[in-house]
């Protein structure tokens, strides 16, 4: 049977696409293909952990923090399919460190917990949203800061790195899947601590002011759907108001007087209503001043009795003379 232009080319069409789907199968059985001693997240499932050296009915055992291998397991779990294995939060949450295939005692696989978290960057401010920070002024240009140990995952082969969903959710409940031009579906994790640099601008009139939140999740493996808690596989949410005056200022306004407005006209006040009474005179009584006459105080000089000097004299006189005719009579 002669095959015709048009049916070649539908093969050729499937061919492509079938090639296409090969290509991308080794970035696909990367994500999930465990190697021996590899990192294994609780809560990943349908993982291909034959790399071990596992088989249906296998024993892995942990034996405990800093356990050694000569001493008994402290918990066992049996293998049931080693091609869609399932790290169960159940069998291996509060078990990390190294699991061990009997009966040699080799590393299968390590344990860990996952941790992811999110961070906003004002790249115009250089500054970072945490606990002391609430605010982006509108008009810079931020981007986004990822710690996680999820970035492991990228050892374990073809893949670039974890892949990381971050979920932007603004004013009336808007979902932004991209800003700038930056997709923000399935961001690749190689190292930490990773940043996307400035890819918002926040300036544009489709981002309106308002508050905003953000928050990171991982769904490689079913992750996020079987290891939910915050902080893990789902990060923390991380919320901010978007506008361009810090809420943190609050404007004054200033204090006014009350003025009390005066009446324009002024109302005549009626004889009818208001009697003046008549003015009382108090009479003035006249004030009479007294002289008072202080006496004066008079020193009294001692008299004299005229002639007295005189008499005084005489006697002095007549006294000598006595005397005198008396001594001459003794004699």
């Amino acid at each position: 049977m002669k095959i015709s232009f048009g049916t070649r080319g539908w093969i050729a069409a499937f061919l492509s696409i079938l090639s296409l789907l090969i290509l991308a199968a080794p970035s696909t059985a990367g994500l999930n293909t465990i190697p021996a001693g590899a990192t294994v997240f609780i809560g990943e499932e349908n993982l291909d952990i034959t790399a071990s050296g596992a088989v249906p009915g296998s024993s892995l055992v942990w034996y405990g923090p800093g356990g050694s291998v000569t001493s008994s397991p402290a918990a066992q779990v049996t293998v049931g399919d080693p091609a869609a294995f399932y790290a169960s939060p159940a069998s291996f949450s509060g078990k990390t460190g190294p699991w061990f295939l009997l009966p040699g005692n080799s590393i299968a696989f390590y344990i860990k917990e996952p941790t992811l978290e999110i961070r906003v960057v004002d790249y115009s401010s250089d500054f970072v949203i945490g606990s002391g920070a609430i605010w982006v002024p509108k008009g810079d240009t931020v981007g986004f800061r990822i710690d996680t140990n999820l970035w492991e995952m990228a050892l374990r082969g073809s893949v670039s790195g974890a892949p990381v969903i971050v979920r932007l959710t603004g004013p009336g409940e808007i979902q932004f899947s991209s800003l700038g031009g930056y997709s923000l579906e399935d961001i690749s994790i190689p190292s930490v601590p990773f940043e996307t640099g400035p890819v918002w601008p926040t300036g544009l009139s489709q981002y309106p002011a308002g508050t905003y939140t953000v928050f990171a999740r991982c769904d490689a493996n079913d992750l996020s759907d079987n290891n939910p808690s915050k902080g893990k596989a789902i990060s923390e949410e991380v919320t901010f108001l978007l506008q361009k005056d810090n809420p943190l200022i609050t404007p004054t306004t200033p204090t006014q007087r009350p003025t009390t407005n005066l009446p324009s006209t002024l109302t005549p006040i009626s004889s009818d209503t208001a009697t003046i009474p008549p003015l009382t005179t108090i009479q003035t009584i006249p004030i009479t001043t007294q002289e008072t006459v202080i006496p004066r105080e008079t020193t009294m000089l001692p008299t004299t009795v005229p002639g007295f000097d005189a008499l005084l004299g005489i006697a002095s006189v007549i006294t000598a003379f006595s005397l005198t005719v008396m001594a001459g009579r003794r004699s």
